[in-house]
């Protein structure tokens, strides 16, 4: 509390000594304003009261943001590493969840065309063609967003159809990598009410790695229909389609950790950035590592990686001036079909065979009466997931079939009390109803070498040296991708591992390997389990206009993310977990509207924060858990400062100061998944005798969490005719060290790094055409953005792109 007071004091005084610098701000030459609808009203970026960060349509091309990835060039605050697959893990101030799972709903909501997505990746990664802007809200959406926002939300909100107008656009642009990039768009008037806007994307680029893999192949059409009566009356009808292809996201290993006496070794490998998971040299690397919990060599990798998923979704805004305000109808229903192949981290491989469907209904009343604005509304979400999915780690193949259902309703209400011209009080309440179930069935197939390793490994640990070991490498089963148990009953029998009169029996057994070593153990785990989980969640805030381009707010909000189940056994659930978050800020315009500063500070407190980690079930099987931290701690502030000093010239910079902590954090695993940097003790054991480690991992640091990072950019526009120009933009950003994984290994601290883009454009100065050259990552360097220590033994890299350039071409008739 201390700190917010100082900062509270320390803006209310930047605040208050405003008017004194603050001029009208009408001057066309000065800062462009974004308008945003976050608040479910249309108003200036600079007149919301709120942690926001804003990417107009012109940003989004100049800085070649073309998926969610890329909008960490324009928000200090996010994180997304692209670590595999069509789920996104999305990090706002260090708050967010690695969802690897599509029972993991994510912590930061993204919302497409005012729809929330209930699972984070396909279109949330494909949409960013043809936008208005992207609005990045920071912090809990208890409120107006409600859904599991404790971390924040993205809103992705398309260009919609106009009146009245004819036109069409688009761009193309070709780099290295064979990169192509092609969009378009084609606005069409049906009639004097009517309109019908459609748009599409393209994008496809060679793969960064040696097998091919960190590639891009991806296509997205959109269309939307207007029909706006009066000035009363809207509505608008819009469809998407997207499919993901190709190779998809890769990896490179970084070595091995192999467990000894005194604890772990690692040998590091000599690969380069670009090696990838499956090429000659990886896999001669791969029979190599001594692989658990089998604890025989692996093998190759036994197929290549392939994405192949399609998202497509409908969806209708209905808008409806009344006498009591304005009724919004938002119905939408979305369907995903994901058939994926993935190493993921050094699996042999991961398959994920999921069928999702998603049906929402918001309704919103919004008004005026007297001095009091507000929003009232309901809100009701309907998911349905079936999955049959395997996770190929050579000696342990788990067979995952489930049907997930989420049912959820809210209802909420907003008001302003306008207590003066320049005075606002803001009061908020949303109560949340969450239903889950998930019910389904696991059969793990674990080849053990003897059984689970002691806690303190013998002198003699070892292949052939271990008690019971295998001394034969070929004395245990590396399975193939099956996804049903029957068929993987047959290929045991088939290849000789197992006596083939053996029968499948629906229960925990033992099989004897044929090959006189070790021991294939079955499980089958049933998992039926359901719950409710509900909140009231709230808002206080106040606002008040220092001066014509002074604000001054304070907010303090609620935040609210469901508990949840999931397929593992002993850990068949998690608690929800809630956030009280604390902001004070200042938006300002200064000099004529030439300088824009905007501060803000934060304080959010958590409680039960949910988190994922690679563990065991009770079976001794790898899971990728959901857990609850006890407490964790958030603080910091953030400067947002752009300047126009002359007509031509704008440099801009963001700064934000973040101190993530988790107060209380235990994590619990057994050997051979025990390669935790944090103190432990024995708590237990799991089935086989493996005794169970409390990790106390208390006061470290959030993930994805830099202490400082900084964005700056210069963008300079220089005439030289009547009508052309040319505009050179450079920006660059600058993040401090910061953790990817909760393990604290030490080649799981992303060190400190900058990336710098640079183009330079050729425009018509009135509008219409204009050719652009352009540099991504000018420095050239392969950032490790998402660091996995293997469940298999190894230690993986997910790399940041190279540097990449082209030239594209865009025209607007």
């Amino acid at each position: 509390m201390r700190f917010a007071l100082y900062t509270t004091t320390a803006l209310a005084a930047f605040g208050l000594a405003a008017p004194a610098m603050a001029q009208a701000a009408d001057d066309q030459s000065g800062i462009t304003d974004i308008v945003v609808t976050a608040q479910r009203k249309e108003e200036s970026l600079q007149k919301a009261a709120l942690a926001i960060d804003a990417v107009s349509a012109a940003s989004l091309t100049s800085r070649g943001i073309s998926s969610a990835t890329d909008l960490t060039k324009s928000v200090p605050a996010l994180s997304i590493p692209a670590s595999g697959g069509s789920i996104a893990s999305v990090f706002l101030r260090g708050v967010g969840n690695i969802t690897t799972s599509s029972y993991n709903d994510p912590a930061v909501t993204p919302n497409y065309d005012g729809v929330v997505l209930g699972r984070g990746g396909g279109v949330f990664g494909a949409a960013f063609y043809d936008l208005q802007r992207v609005e990045v809200l920071k912090g809990p959406q208890g409120i107006l967003y409600g859904r599991n926002a404790t971390g924040g939300a993205i809103n992705i909100i398309p260009m919609r159809p106009e009146l009245g107008k004819n036109g069409l656009g688009g761009s193309f642009s070709y780099g290295n990598f064979n990169a192509v990039d092609v969009n378009g768009h084609a606005n069409l008037a049906v009639s004097e009410t009517s309109a019908l806007r459609i748009a599409g994307s393209y994008l496809e680029h060679d793969g960064y790695n040696r097998d091919g893999t960190d590639d891009a192949k991806r296509g997205s059409v959109r269309a939307q229909f207007l029909y706006q009566p009066s000035s009363d009356l809207s509505l608008r009808l819009a469809g998407d389609y997207t499919h993901v292809g190709g190779f998809g996201p890769g990896g490179t290993y970084l070595g091995g950790y192999t467990p000894g006496p005194t604890g772990y070794t690692f040998t590091p490998t000599t690969f380069d950035t670009n090696e990838g998971f499956n090429t000659a040299a990886a896999n001669a690397y791969r029979k190599t590592v001594l692989g658990a919990p089998g604890f025989g060599f692996l093998s190759a990798m036994n197929r290549d990686q392939k994405l192949d998923a399609t998202y497509w979704g409908v969806n209708a805004e209905l808008n409806w001036q009344t006498g009591i305000g304005k009724l919004t109808v938002i119905p939408a229903y979305r369907e995903t079909k994901d058939r994926t192949f993935l190493t993921g981290p050094a699996f042999n491989v991961s398959n994920t065979n999921e069928d999702i469907k998603q049906f929402s209904l918001e309704t919103r009343l919004s008004g005026q009466n007297g001095m009091l604005d507000y929003v009232l509304g309901g809100y009701y979400f309907n998911e349905k997931i079936h999955a049959n999915n395997q996770y190929n780690q050579e000696f342990v193949l788990p067979i995952q079939v489930y049907d997930h259902k989420a049912d959820s309703w809210a209802l909420f209400g907003q008001l302003t009390g306008h207590v003066s011209d320049q005075f606002r009080l803001i009061g908020g309440l949303r109560y949340t109803h969450d239903k889950k179930s998930i019910n389904g069935i696991i059969n793990n197939f674990i080849a053990f070498c003897g059984g689970i390793p002691p806690v303190t490994p013998p002198a003699s640990f070892g292949v052939g040296g271990r008690p019971g070991g295998c001394a034969n490498p070929a004395a245990l089963p590396r399975f193939p991708n099956f996804l049903n148990t029957g068929d993987t009953v047959n290929w045991l029998k088939t290849n000789g591992w197992i006596p083939a009169g053996m029968t499948d029996q629906p229960n925990t057994q033992v099989f004897p390997l044929l090959s006189g070593a070790g021991l294939i153990l079955k499980t089958y785990s049933p998992n039926v389990d359901s719950g409710t989980f509900t909140r009231a969640t709230w808002k206080a805030s106040a606002e008040y206009d220092v001066g014509a381009s002074n604000l001054l707010y304070a907010t303090v909000e609620t935040g609210y993310h469901s508990g949840g189940f999931q397929m593992a056994e002993g850990r068949p659930r998690y608690k929800p977990e809630y956030i009280t978050a604390y902001t004070i800020g200042s938006k300002n315009r200064f000099l004529d509207n030439k300088v824009q500063l905007n501060l803000e500070g934060f304080l959010w407190k958590y409680r039960n924060q949910q988190i994922t980690y690679f563990t065991v079930d009770t079976s001794g099987t790898l899971i990728n858990s959901n857990e609850n931290a006890g407490r964790s701690t958030i603080k910091g502030f953030d400067v947002d400062l752009v300047v126009k000093p002359a007509g031509g010239t704008t440099i801009s910079a963001k700064l934000q100061y973040l101190d993530s902590k988790y107060d209380d954090l235990h994590l619990y695993t057994a050997a051979p998944r025990d390669n935790f940097a944090c103190p432990f003790t024995l708590t237990g054991q799991f089935a086989g005798g493996a005794p169970v480690k409390d990790f106390n991992c208390s006061g470290t640091t959030g993930l994805f969490a830099p202490k400082w990072t900084l964005n700056f950019g210069v963008e300079q526009v220089v005439p030289v005719t009547d009508n052309l120009e040319l505009v050179a933009d450079v920006n660059t950003a600058w993040r401090d060290s910061q953790w990817g994984a909760f393990e604290r290994l030490p080649f799981e601290l992303i060190p400190s790094y900058w990336t710098t883009d640079a183009s330079l454009t050729l425009r018509n100065a009135e509008g219409g055409w204009a050719i652009t050259g352009y540099v991504r990552n000018l420095e050239n360097k392969r950032r490790n953005l998402a660091p996995q220590s293997s469940p298999i033994g190894v230690a993986v890299a997910h790399y940041s792109a190279p540097r990449t350039y082209g030239l594209r071409l865009s025209a607007d008739f």
